[in-house]
């Protein structure tokens, strides 16, 4: 029986040494799949995160133009009140002038005497710069 036991402690140390090196390559294997994997959930996370800041990049180029459109519309219609404003005043203005004066600023502006100053302002509403409202001011002084 000397012999079974000499082949059973061969198959035994056999078997042992086989599933040491079954064990060792499978453990090298594990950490092979565990990198791969560790790397592809970096490439993931990082995709995630440039898709996102792509996307917040986007919104707030469409935020900003959208509020800069509002401040554009807003700062368009502050303008128009104020203009609105100063020819009101300017017609008011005009309205306290002396008939002599008013009508010599006409003739310097080639508009025919009897113009009222409502209908003057409105009617050359466009043309009335600033340096023309400035010297309709200046008029009365």
């Amino acid at each position: 029986m000397q012999g079974f036991e000499k082949i059973i402690e061969h198959i035994r140390n056999e078997s042992e040494r086989e599933c040491k090196d079954i064990a060792v390559k499978a453990n090298e294997e594990s950490k092979r799949i565990q990198s791969v994997y560790s790397q592809q959930e970096q490439v993931a996370y990082w995709n995630c995160v440039n898709n996102g800041t792509k996307e917040i990049e986007k919104r707030f180029e469409e935020l900003s133009d959208l509020a800069a459109a509002q401040a554009k519309k807003l700062i368009n219609q502050l303008e128009q009140d104020m203009l609105d404003e100063v020819l009101a005043l300017t017609a008011s203005k005009l309205s306290t002038l002396p008939s002599r004066s008013y009508n010599e600023l006409l003739n310097k502006l080639g508009i025919e005497q009897g113009c009222k100053p409502e209908y003057l302002v409105e009617h050359y509403r466009d043309e009335l710069e600033p340096t023309v409202i400035s010297a309709l001011f200046d008029q009365r002084e």
